[in-house]
């Protein structure tokens, strides 16, 4: 049995952003109930395990391994699968035109991935504060307190001059789209991350200005991811038809019942129908 999906850019985007929508309000809500509990009640909830673990740590922006880290984990795979298809494509087109950094682009989000999953970034920003510390001489770092966006920097900043001639030829509407989404990607993951370390290192992490910085953190990565995977599917649909097909097989040739992801022009669909009939009408014939 099989489905084939055609993908829609504009669609993706308003599920997206409505999902946005809905995790930002989430994590609003918590920050209210435990804003409340502190400040107008006298009861201890709010350290409980319970509430910690199935309220803040479930849908707080400042969580880890929870729905919203979750959410953006699947948005950067998500990227990643589309890098994935588009390399396929061009690889099999008659001018198969940096492919390769399609493909690489795919694994440096796979790498994105894991880290926002596995907050490899946190076990980078130790050695690193460290590091800051002694070669400024001082405790209080202030904006570089969360200082494991400056080895980041580095890295996408060389990552940058090796993709700079494959960025420039891409269409203007899609360079145009990737640079829109990386400004509010980086605002949110650097900028705020800096006014963010500066307001925690003057220890005011419990303030309301902490958590107003790290919901805008992170609600701007999410946007800039969304807005990326939206600039990849309309890339898509410039290269051409290109559909997503889910397919369950059920007879020998898909034993395994494992379903598999696949992008094709619709010439080869109907390629693959025009030699289907074909087959079939040569069986009919010999019988």
């Amino acid at each position: 049995m099989a489905k084939t999906y055609h993908l829609r850019a504009n669609t993706l985007l308003l599920f997206f952003l409505k999902a946005l929508l809905v995790l930002v309000i989430l994590n609003v809500i918590v920050l209210g109930l435990e804003y409340y509990f502190k400040h107008y009640t006298t009861s201890s909830i709010t350290g409980s395990y319970s509430f910690k673990y199935y309220v803040t740590g479930m849908f707080s922006f400042d969580g880890e391994k929870n729905i919203p880290s979750f959410f953006s984990t699947i948005n950067f795979l998500l990227s990643a699968a589309c890098l994935f298809l588009i390399s396929g494509h061009i690889k099999r087109s008659d001018k198969p035109l940096h492919h390769r950094k399609w493909y690489l682009l795919g694994f440096i989000f796979v790498w994105l991935a894991m880290d926002e999953l596995l907050s490899i970034h946190e076990l980078i920003g130790k050695p690193t504060i460290a590091f800051l510390k002694f070669l400024l001489q001082q405790d209080n770092l202030g904006a570089l307190h969360f200082g494991w966006f400056v080895p980041y920097l580095i890295i996408l900043a060389l990552i940058g001059l090796y993709f700079i001639k494959f960025v420039f030829s891409l269409p203007a509407s899609t360079l145009k789209g990737m640079v829109v989404a990386g400004v509010v990607f980086l605002t949110g993951a650097v900028g705020m991350e800096v006014v963010g370390g500066y307001v925690s290192a003057g220890g005011g992490e419990a303030s309301i200005l902490y958590k107003v910085c790290y919901t805008l953190e992170e609600a701007l990565e999410m946007l800039g991811i969304i807005l990326f995977i939206h600039t990849l599917v309309r890339y898509m649909e410039r290269l051409g038809n290109v559909e997503v097909n889910l397919s369950f097989g059920s007879s020998a040739a898909t034993a395994r019942n494992a379903p598999f992801l696949a992008a094709e022009r619709s010439e080869d669909t109907e390629w693959a129908a025009f030699a289907n009939n074909a087959f079939e009408k040569e069986n009919t014939h010999s019988a």
